[in-house]
């Protein structure tokens, strides 16, 4: 039995966490910030908000062991009294909030820290991801990533309304005095409260540090866009963003900035639930907040997705049931419409295209949707060198592209591939959603790099097409075939595992096994997927996938998981008719 324990140092930042019936997460929470060497002095202030599952005692069982937590306990009161609580009790000068079912990066902490106590900026911003399984979190939203750049900076509040897209209370790390000088608040008893708050301090603030080094994971649970979509909880969210706006009224710009900001990036989320949601409170009550959006001045509407701009130009148009015909015919649906082109942009035959009400520029695709989409499908690391067979293309757009690619160390050296269109047919296998991907597959070749030069490095694309232009780093991997197979030549490394990278570490161990020859598979007459018995030998994976041909059925051999095959077999039909793009544009 202990009877003493060494004291915690005064702590620089305090880590709000209220807590309600969150036993299923909350040592999942508690353990990303204190086990994984947060580089600054804290204090994590747990607020049970009068929880009747376990998690009081899961707090006080962290408290116990970890001078840094402290738990106070309330009568339930709402997330937003939780925090005032906690707030009441923290006494660093910095000043952070984590829900109790998400996780940190420790190292955003200590950087965010760092970035204001050099800077005396009023709060920073770091960036965010969501996720559903903790190893695999989805890319960070495109209106937050475009405000990081690869180093931090400072700016002038009102000069950047941009920065008000990340409207979370968390991912931010504020200067206390800041807190209590701006007297900001989490309003209690409403929903969304957090916009309100993200509001007042930006009008507030004098500077803002924007800081890339990752530091939140927000967890997305199972069937959480359905339960915001209620009559109750839309009515909630447009009451909070007009709570924002007023809050924004004396910085100029900044309201038509915000409104534009909800209409591109949160709205049309709520436009797809009306796929799945029959409930007409909640459909009146969304097309009236959109048009009470709609109708601030000086909207800047150019990112708003392209079928968000056809149902808000039916909805000015006074057609509610028309917007609900949109949804049935599938405008929601992209991969499903048909390419088309206004005034040389890239745009999708929407239902009500050609109606009066509807102008053409609205079917355009905004830049934020046409990413570059880019797979390694095939790889082969040796003595020769360097190759790779890579998918790329912009998503939505059909044209063949031209493409550039580099091979990008972390050290800051890069050096570019040759670049050939590639002989292959692959839709049978990936997913293509328009004619020209096929036509958008590329060989890369490279000279072995000196392995003392290598440190991590990167595959980046360039993909021009429509007259778009998208650079990105491509770290998928078709997990079907060699892209997905370790690889050594001397010291330089393919690990065969997302997210694609060139290493330099030890010896790796290759794979071994009794399947050698492709020909010596015996390829099953039923249709579908059957896995091989046997191991994967090396000399057969780096073949992988492999099609094949018979007089009556046709298919591919491709990988099924580490070590294992698979056969999938197919009907012997002209492969194109396998695609999603053959059956959409035939009505099959």
């Amino acid at each position: 039995m202990r009877l003493f324990r060494k004291a915690a140092p005064e702590p620089k930042l305090s880590v709000i966490v209220p807590v309600y019936n969150v036993e299923e997460y909350l040592d999942e929470c508690l353990g990303s910030i204190l086990n994984l060497g947060v580089p600054v002095a804290i204090e994590i202030i747990v607020v049970d908000d009068g929880s009747t599952d376990r998690s009081a005692r899961i707090a006080r069982k962290w408290a116990r062991r970890d001078p840094r937590v402290t738990v106070v306990s309330r009568p339930n009161g709402g997330l937003s009294a939780a925090r005032m609580t906690g707030i009441e009790h923290a006494t660093a000068p910095y000043l952070t909030f984590v829900d109790s079912d998400d996780l940190l990066h420790a190292d955003g902490l200590g950087a965010a820290v760092d970035s204001l106590e050099t800077t005396g900026s009023d709060y920073a911003l770091l960036p965010y991801a969501q996720f559903r399984d903790p190893a695999h979190p989805s890319p960070t939203p495109p209106w937050v990533a475009e405000l990081y750049g690869e180093e931090g900076r400072t700016v002038v509040a009102h000069e950047h309304p941009e920065v008000l897209a990340q409207a979370t209370a968390w991912s931010k790390v504020y200067r206390r005095s800041f807190w209590d000088r701006a007297g900001l608040a989490f309003r209690e008893g409403v929903l969304y409260e957090d916009q309100e708050v993200t509001a007042r301090a930006f009008a507030a603030a004098d500077r803002i540090d924007l800081v890339p080094t990752p530091m939140y994971r927000w967890r997305v649970r199972p069937g959480s866009i359905t339960r915001e979509a209620t009559e109750r909880s839309i009515g909630a969210f447009f009451d909070a963003i007009s709570l924002s706006l007023e809050a924004l009224d004396g910085v100029p710009g900044a309201r038509a900035v915000r409104a534009s900001q909800v209409l591109s990036n949160d709205t049309p989320r709520y436009l797809r639930t009306l796929a799945k949601i029959d409930d007409a409170g909640y459909r009146e009550r969304l097309f009236r907040g959109a048009l009470d959006l709609l109708a601030e001045p000086d909207l800047d509407l150019s990112q708003v997705p392209a079928e968000a701009r056809v149902v808000y130009a039916l909805l000015r148009a006074g057609r509610r049931a028309d917007v609900l015909a949109f949804v049935e015919q599938g405008g929601f649906d992209l991969p499903s419409l048909r390419s088309d082109e206004v005034d040389g942009e890239p745009a999708l035959v929407f239902p009500f295209a050609g109606d009066p009400d509807v102008p053409d520029e609205a079917r355009v695709l905004s830049e934020r949707q046409t990413p570059l989409d880019g797979t390694v499908l095939r790889a082969r690391l040796d003595e020769s060198g360097l190759r790779l067979t890579v998918a790329a293309w912009l998503r939505h757009v059909d044209a063949v592209p031209t493409v550039r690619a580099w091979l990008r160390d972390i050290t800051g050296w890069e050096r570019e591939f040759a670049v050939t269109p590639a002989d292959e047919f692959i839709g049978h296998r990936v997913r293509t959603t328009r004619r020209s991907n096929e036509d958008s597959v590329w060989e890369l070749s490279l000279d072995l790099p000196d392995p003392n030069d290598v440190d991590i490095s990167e595959l980046v694309i360039e993909v021009t097409c429509g007259g778009r232009t998208q650079l990105a780093v491509v770290e998928r991997i078709d997990p079907l075939g060699s892209a997905a197979v370790r690889q050594q030549a001397g010291d330089l490394v393919l690990t065969g595992e997302e997210p694609w990278r060139l290493d330099v570490r030890d010896e790796l161990v290759l794979w071994e096994g009794d399947l050698k020859d492709p020909e010596q598979v015996e390829i099953p007459t039923e249709l579908g997927e059957h896995e091989v018995p046997g191991l994967v030998d090396q000399s057969l994976a780096l073949r992988l996938p492999w099609d094949f041909e018979l007089e009556d059925r046709q298919g591919y051999l491709a990988l099924a998981g580490p070590r294992r095959l698979k056969v999938v077999v197919q009907p012997k039909v002209p492969r194109e008719q396998l695609t999603v793009w053959w059956r959409r544009d035939h009505g099959a």
